[in-house]
């Protein structure tokens, strides 16, 4: 099969589904066959387009549609999120570039939170567009600095925040917080509030970071271009440390306030679910400093 024959039966299909009066179209009558479903020419109409316009693309005769040409027709077709993939991926040959849905990524199915508890002796997380937390494991709990008496916690929801405007992140946490965190982690901000201009949260964060003394110059300035930070290695601090060589790995305090802790490197790996486009799944990979 063709990428032509596939973007074909895909939009036959779902035209196919739409009852025409669902669209204010009053059914067809007379004799003949008539197809179940939307015909080629009430496509096009609730396109504004010509019905020649719209077969073009049915047939895979248009060169190059538009993004907001296809998501037209997503959005009169009905079309899911991995159906609206499909049909990007059959008529440009690459997958869009932001979701359909602008709350898509702002939440992960159940199923999620059970796999991420789950999981143990490695930290990991899910994130929303916002770097809103969405789950967690224990281990990802005892990654934050921790106080004497006090039960390990998150001291906060939202990941960005905590990085770029929290002290216990900036002068304790993570290491070398100007040169290795702040950086990118400003330019991953920068960059999702271009992606999500109407996500209220982002625009919150872009707000605070702005207006931060410390965070503020180097968001506002900083040259270092957007990189998904899948596979890079940053150092930090990891109080809840308890893997390979942990008896014989040197723990110190950063401060008189928190509990001692590991110094290592940390590495990223990240992916996105796939019903969630924007949400991101991580699982921190912890080396300890040599002794």
């Amino acid at each position: 099969m063709t990428d032509k024959d596939a973007l074909r039966q895909l939009l036959r299909w779902k035209r196919g589904q739409i009852d025409p009066s669902e669209l204010g179209i009053p059914r067809r009558t007379g004799r003949g066959r008539r197809s179940p479903g939307l015909s080629q020419a009430q496509v096009a109409q609730a396109l504004f387009v010509t019905e020649r316009t719209y077969g073009h693309l049915e047939r895979g005769e248009m060169p190059a549609p538009s993004q907001g040409f296809l998501d037209s027709v997503c959005k009169v077709l009905r079309l899911e999120e991995g159906e609206r993939t499909a049909l990007y991926i059959y008529a440009l040959g690459y997958e869009p570039p932001t979701p359909l849905d602008p709350t898509s990524g702002t939440s992960v199915a159940p199923a999620w939170q059970k796999a991420v508890n789950e999981v143990t002796g490695q930290p990991c997380y899910i994130n929303d567009v916002a770097w809103n937390l969405l789950a967690y494991n224990d281990d990802f709990v005892s990654i934050f600095p921790q106080v004497e008496g006090e039960a390990p916690r998150v001291p906060e929801q939202n990941l960005i925040r905590w990085m770029l405007l929290r002290e216990d992140a900036r002068e304790h946490h993570l290491v070398d917080w100007e040169e290795q965190w702040a950086g990118p982690v400003a330019a991953q901000l920068r960059a999702a509030v271009a992606t999500h201009p109407q996500n209220k949260d982002l625009q919150q964060l872009h707000e605070e970071v702005s207006e931060d003394p410390v965070s503020g110059p180097i968001y506002r300035t900083h040259n270092v271009a957007f990189r998904h930070p899948d596979g890079q290695t940053r150092i930090m601090r990891h109080p809840g440390y308890s893997g390979p060589h942990s008896d014989l790995s040197p723990r110190d305090k950063c401060c008189e306030r928190h509990v001692p802790s590991q110094r290592g490197l940390v590495t990223m790996c990240a992916a996105e679910p796939c019903m969630s486009p924007g949400a991101r799944f991580f699982f921190l990979v912890f080396q300890p400093a040599s002794p």
